[in-house]
């Protein structure tokens, strides 16, 4: 691009040079103005592709970055077994992966969705929707699902303020507090639950209704947490006339989509 800039910048010098005088003494003036300005806008244009170029550079940098990845995650596939990934998700996963090299996380999802498109023998289960399922994930998203992937039991709580009446057994009303506490301890407990909630918007998990783990100890960590029991006296503080502060258990579930992302894009060839 540069010397394409070049070109023309000396393309414009050299007409100005050979042109021949075609203006009367009391308009040269006006034509030097012009010089000037023909000679400035390709300056101009130079300076403000600056970080197009640097941009582009660096995309180049990148790209050869994730060649190295790639290598790493297909050295122990044979060479017969390489193939060129579908367009429809290379070209976008290239496209995301130059956005995402500083995060080792969101990096390695990439890198592993590419290499298992260029194996013949998994590039059928990549499904195009992984791509765009992890440019929706945050490093934390990642990390909270490979945390619910590895685990065998994902209870979560939800803190609530339940109306309570003498003689009616269920609560008339209840009002929700903290929803989606969970006992996944890899970062304050709200931003957990904000990754959980769009855990399941992208699909990968399910909080199914009215489930929960019959073994109440399963629920023991999250209820003797910091957070839970700094909640539980902050809502005793402020709690309503006629409500109680009390919390309903639940559990996550993993989705067919879910567990097909983690085994493509979380898990690395062996």
């Amino acid at each position: 691009m540069t010397e394409g800039l070049d070109k023309l910048t000396g393309a414009i010098g050299d007409t100005l040079k050979t042109a021949p005088t075609l203006y009367e003494d009391a308009l040269q003036s006006t034509t030097q103005e012009s010089g000037k300005v023909l000679a400035i806008i390709p300056r101009a244009i130079n300076a403000a592709l600056v970080p197009l170029r640097q941009w582009i550079a660096e995309r180049e940098f990148k790209l050869a970055e994730t060649e190295k990845l790639l290598a790493q995650k297909l050295e122990h596939v044979g060479e017969d077994k390489i193939v060129t990934p579908e367009a429809y998700v290379a070209v976008p996963a290239l496209q995301a992966i130059s956005y995402s090299m500083d995060s080792e996380e969101l990096r390695n999802l990439y890198a592993n969705l590419l290499a298992k498109a260029m194996n013949s023998d998994t590039k059928d289960m990549v499904h195009p929707s992984f791509v765009e399922i992890i440019k929706q994930l945050s490093p934390i998203d990642s990390l909270v699902l490979k945390n619910i992937m590895e685990r065998k039991f994902n209870p979560l709580i939800d803190l609530v303020f339940e109306e309570q009446k003498p003689g009616h057994l269920f609560p008339l009303s209840s009002i929700a507090l903290d929803t989606n506490v969970s006992d996944i301890n890899i970062a304050p407990t709200k931003i957990i639950s904000v990754s959980i909630d769009n855990l399941i918007k992208q699909g990968l998990i399910s909080i199914p209704n009215g489930i929960s783990y019959a073994d109440k100890k399963i629920y023991d960590n999250i209820l003797n947490s910091q957070f839970y029991l700094e909640m539980q006296q902050y809502y005793h503080s402020v709690i309503p006339d006629g409500y109680t502060f009390t919390h309903t258990k639940k559990r996550i579930n993993i989705t067919n989509l879910g567990v097909s992302f983690h085994n493509i894009c979380m898990v690395s060839l062996q």
